[in-house]
């Protein structure tokens, strides 16, 4: 946790040892609690949206009695153990593939090799500010009364590509940008933050394109 207010001290010590096993722990322990945790009004509220889109892609498809399948089950266990057990998933594998990506744009940027532990080290430790959100994001959920909560720039634009790309640029991502170059810069040995800043906001804001043109052809799709 010292990667919040003490990074450079982390990713030095990174670059000597690299370890990732307690981030990969947080990142378990955290969906956990916001699969297991979050309300049941807001999972049914997903579970509405979800049989929505369902009757506008295939209305001959969904039944009465799957629709009242999917509204009924979206409280239980089973339910929030996908929940849980997808967003760890889906977290580690964006993990590697940030790794993997990194590690062949700063091996070709710098004189120092890096091996994918390196990197997957760097990136773990620097995704700890988006489990930061995602407790926040719970916490005023289940305590607050919030149920539809974002983040992000989206708030700026209705609807179309525009939502789509603003919902994927949060304060919590920036952060993770920032640590990401930061972790970097010190395993390289580059002399300026700069350079590992402009590589690595370059690939976020191209990420960021992608997934929102995805969300969008989907949503097309739904509509």
């Amino acid at each position: 946790m010292r990667v919040i207010d003490e990074p450079v001290e982390v990713f030095k010590q990174l670059a000597q040892r690299p370890r990732a096993l307690i981030p990969l722990l947080l990142i378990v322990v955290t969906f956990g609690i916001v699969g297991f945790g979050t309300p049941d009004s807001i999972l049914r509220e997903r579970a509405q949206e979800q049989v929505r889109v369902l009757d506008q892609r295939a209305p001959d498809r969904l039944t009465e009695e799957r629709r009242l399948e999917i509204l009924e089950g979206a409280g239980s266990v089973r339910n929030r153990a996908l929940i849980a057990g997808g967003g760890t998933v889906v977290s580690l594998f964006s993990l590697a593939l940030v790794a993997v990506v990194l590690l062949l744009v700063f091996n070709a940027y710098g004189s120092a090799p890096l091996k994918f532990k390196d990197e997957f080290a760097i990136a773990a430790h620097a995704y700890v500010p988006q489990l930061i959100g995602l407790v926040l994001i719970f916490v005023l959920q289940r305590f607050a009364g919030f149920t539809d909560l974002q983040l992000s720039l989206g708030f700026l634009f209705d609807e179309g590509f525009l939502h789509h790309l603003g919902v994927q640029f949060t304060p919590f991502g920036a952060w993770n940008a920032c640590l990401l170059a930061l972790g970097n810069q010190i395993r390289i040995g580059a002399k300026s933050l700069r350079g590992p800043l402009l590589i690595v906001g370059a690939l976020w804001v191209v990420a960021n394109l992608a997934l929102a043109g995805l969300s969008a052809a989907a949503g097309g799709l739904a509509g």
